[in-house]
């Protein structure tokens, strides 16, 4: 069950792997194809007759590496100021009692489950009265304040026994000697999955992006993607192959530190 679990998931990136390696005739080719309603399957290549880096050689010009950059650009900053908005409210809401912090808690919560249509229009005029629409901020900022990430944080750190905190309290631990030498090294597995769940949502987010930037300069390679699908489905596979390396990179490094933890 498991192999066939596997070959489903792993076959379409297999699948874009050797499509990208295939010469462009072959590839125009394939797309006429498939754009043709009367196949019953899509034509599918296990190994290229022939290997050519045609793809990668269009992929590589300075629109893709710019959209490349400001995508890299936009997970790093949106992350770093996550992180530390998460883990402090995480920890308040976890940790602090004080009152009408559930009901506070599970309004804010409740915010994971609204669609992005529903809080377009307030975004869309905090954004013009701040004069941040259309620059980088108007997709960084709300980003920013994920809900997902706070939960993530709060129930990672309620795990916590108080016993541990009061302990290092009495020692005449501060509260960010508490931070760095015991809370975030034993939240370590929570904050390898607040990382990559991070990392990848805003790696391939488009919706802030089309709402909030009309500017060229700032669109990530998620929306690059899209308009090749559009416009030239026959280059698509090559780019798609880069995109998604880093969060190859990145799903291996943190189950890789998650299972050592484990084992230890």
């Amino acid at each position: 069950m498991i192999t066939i679990v596997l070959v489903v998931v792993l076959y379409p990136l297999y699948q874009t792997l050797i499509l990208s390696l295939l010469p462009m005739e072959d590839i125009e080719t394939y797309i006429n194809q498939v754009e043709n309603r009367g196949l019953r399957f899509i034509p599918s290549y296990f190994w290229p007759q022939s290997i050519s880096f045609g793809q990668y050689s269009l992929t590589m010009n300075d629109t893709f590496l710019r959209a490349y950059a400001v995508a890299i650009a936009y997970v790093m900053l949106i992350t770093g100021l996550h992180f530390p908005i998460a883990f402090v409210l995480g920890f308040v809401f976890a940790k602090v009692n004080f009152p009408g912090r559930d009901v506070l808690f599970f309004c804010f919560i409740a915010t994971m489950v609204l669609p992005f249509h529903v809080t377009l229009i307030p975004l869309h005029q905090l954004l013009h009265h701040l004069h941040l629409f259309d620059t980088p901020w108007a997709v960084i900022l709300p980003s920013a304040f994920s809900p997902l990430g706070v939960f993530l944080m709060r129930q990672f750190l309620s795990q916590i026994p108080n016993d541990v905190l009061e302990a290092a309290s009495l020692d005449g631990a501060g509260l960010w000697h508490m931070t760095v030498f015991m809370l975030i090294p034993l939240v370590r597995n929570g904050l390898s999955v607040f990382f990559l769940l991070t990392i990848s949502l805003q790696w391939s987010s488009i919706e802030p992006v089309l709402a909030f930037i009309r500017n060229n300069e700032w669109q990530p390679i998620s929306l690059l993607l899209r308009q090749l699908m559009d416009e030239m489905p026959s280059q698509i596979f090559a780019p798609s192959v880069i995109y998604v390396i880093p969060m190859i990179l990145l799903f291996t490094a943190t189950s890789s530190g998650v299972d050592s933890e484990w084992k230890n």
